[in-house]
This record gives C-alpha cells, structure tokens and sequence, in this order.
C-alpha cells in the first residue's frame, strides 16, 4: 500500500516586510508515512541523529512535522499520479484543502487521519531525547 504524504517545515521564514510566512510545504509518496517522516528529520529509526536520507530540499528546511497523508493507493505509479496531481493543482497552505472535488487521485482522510498527531507526537519525543 502506498500513501501521499504532505509534511511542513517548522524553520521560521520572513516576507520583504518582516511579515511571518508559514513555512515550506513538501510533498511526496511512500509506503511507510512515519519512517520517511523520521528520515526528513534526518532521524534514524532509533530515534538518533545523523541519517543521511530525506532529500537534499528537505535537509536544508528541518524541522518537519506531518499535515496530511492520503491513500491508500495500490501501487507506486498510482501513488506517484496523485503526487503529481497534488503538487500541480494547489500551493502552499492549499495542498492541506485537497479534496476529491479537485482531483480523482485525492484518497483517504488527509488532514484529519488520526495517525498525524501521533507520528507528529512521537517524532517530538525523539528529537527531545
């Protein structure tokens, strides 16, 4: 099974005028939302610093926590259409609003899974340790 998943950076972002913008969004897919999430975070599963995966964008923006996750999608292809379809059809704090009016792809509960507050909670004890 796999899953879309949009996480945001935490990094404090400022607009010409000193205004406060919301931080960076990033989406991607995979079959397992809570490991990539510790992977952005450059967290390995024990919880300890130093792991080299995420992506290049998102080691520079850290940290990240969980906003959405849609799926679940029988394949990576499949996974990967509705990643596309999210990315193209909204922007910034919109990519938390997709529904399935605006695309055929979009699956799942999105902001409202259960599973986001726990990871998010879970991947803070982590980074207090």
């Amino acid at each position: 099974m796999w899953f879309v998943y949009v996480i945001q950076s935490q990094e404090a972002r400022f607009g010409r005028k000193g205004k406060r913008l919301p931080g960076f969004f990033y989406v991607g897919c995979t079959t397992n939302v809570y490991r990539r999430l510790r992977e952005h975070n450059g967290l390995y599963a024990s919880g300890k610093p130093g792991n080299p995966k995420g992506s290049r964008y998102t080691s520079k923006h850290r940290p990240w926590v969980l906003r959405a996750i849609h799926g679940t999608y029988s394949g990576r292809s499949d996974a990967q259409k509705a990643e596309y379809a999210l990315k193209k059809g909204k922007r910034g704090t919109g990519r938390l609003k997709w529904s399935s009016t605006d695309s055929d792809w979009c699956r799942g509960l999105g902001v409202d899974d259960p599973n986001i507050s726990i990871y998010n909670a879970d991947l803070k004890s982590l980074q207090e340790k």
